[in-house]
């Protein structure tokens, strides 16, 4: 009972800390963040598309929105993106877990269904997911804006450099990692609980493991998620410009006219195929580091043998199957990352109309 409502106060401490950051960038976001056309026109209901995809939850918004306008469609858009693509990241524990292994795709999948259920697919450790990817979202996005303006003197990072973008993802990274750890822990000890011990409930599970293992248990694999949200962050804001204006190129070189690239539909698709391939960029960087955490983290939560540390057990996976199944999920891993920025496009306008409309 303690621990869940130590859990709920944490959950709700980082809730108003992503709200009172949101709140606190709004006013600047106008001039902060790259559009790729003209601004959100309220009174006529039009709306631009920005070039970063998941960043136009917080690029679309106004001064004059209120609370619920402008977090209601983040909160709903990170939620039903989260939902959508949980199956995918489960897939992706699945194939990292076992990296170094012999197991198939299949036969993990054919495991976990006996266990679980077809349900379980889209199920099984959702809850910490969904909050782990909502809070992810609204810290990593919220924040980058801010510290980006603050390590270049009231510069935008619109119009900053690869430099600048790069390190304003790797501060905003670590409070976002300290953020979701206990969500993490979570997760993956309801993935992987093939005895069913902790039946699907994340209290239950943070309790359990707490029990045996201490609240530090919380921080294992830290050095994994921190590399894996640096690399993705970095990776993602300092290629998206570049994925653009390939983008655009291509639409050229098939024969779109100006005025056709200039279409709602065309320049939709182009955002689209841009954020989807930062995203899938950024995978190929962090893959290797989230490969190895989730390994540590099976290790220690299930109690298996084999080392802790990122470098050895880094070491142990190259060792035994090869360089390549530190890639272990990877394609499932990319969809996942290309597909959770492609939603957020969708979604964010769609809940940002319904909402005005109420």
């Amino acid at each position: 009972f303690p621990l869940r409502i130590l859990v709920m106060a944490a959950l709700l401490l980082f809730f108003i800390v992503a709200t009172a950051t949101l709140g606190a960038s709004v006013p600047g976001r106008a001039s902060s963040l790259k559009m790729a056309s003209a601004a959100v026109q309220i009174g006529t209901r039009k709306h631009a598309f920005p070039i970063d995809h998941e960043a136009e939850i917080i690029a679309s918004l106004t001064p004059k929105a209120s609370l619920v306008t402008t977090l209601g469609p983040v909160l709903a858009a990170s939620f039903c993106a989260a939902a959508i693509m949980y199956p995918l990241d489960l897939i992706r524990a699945l194939k990292m877990a076992n990296a170094g292994s012999k197991a198939t795709t299949l036969q993990l999948l054919s495991n976990f269904k006996n266990t679980h259920g077809w349900s379980g697919f889209f199920t099984q450790g959702l809850v910490p997911e969904l909050g782990r990817a909502t809070f992810m979202r609204f810290i990593k996005f919220g924040l980058f804006p801010i510290i980006h303006l603050g390590i270049t003197n009231g510069i935008p990072e619109s119009k900053g450099n690869s430099q600048t973008k790069a390190m304003s993802a790797l501060l905003t990274s670590i409070p976002e990692v300290f953020a979701i750890m206990p969500l993490e822990i979570a997760k993956v000890a309801l993935q992987l609980d093939a005895q069913k011990i902790y039946n699907n409930n994340m209290f239950k599970a943070m309790a359990e493991i707490v029990k045996s293992k201490g609240v530090g248990v919380f921080g294992t694999g830290y050095v994994g998620v921190q590399y894996r949200q640096a690399a993705w962050g970095t990776a993602y804001f300092v290629s998206l410009p570049f994925f653009d204006r390939q983008v655009k190129r291509g639409l050229e070189k098939i024969g779109l006219s100006e005025k056709e690239r200039e279409r709602e539909g065309v320049k939709m698709g182009a955002q689209l195929t841009s954020g989807f391939l930062a995203g899938v960029f950024g995978a190929m960087l962090n893959t290797p580091g989230d490969t190895i955490r989730t390994v540590i983290q099976k290790r220690v939560i299930g109690d298996l043998s084999g080392s802790t540390t990122f470098l050895k057990v880094g070491q142990e996976i190259v060792s035994s199957r090869g360089m390549s199944s530190l890639y272990a999920g990877f394609g499932f891993k990319a969809i996942h990352l290309g597909g959770g920025g492609a939603l957020m496009a969708f979604f964010v306008p769609f809940f940002k109309k319904l909402f005005e409309s109420v």
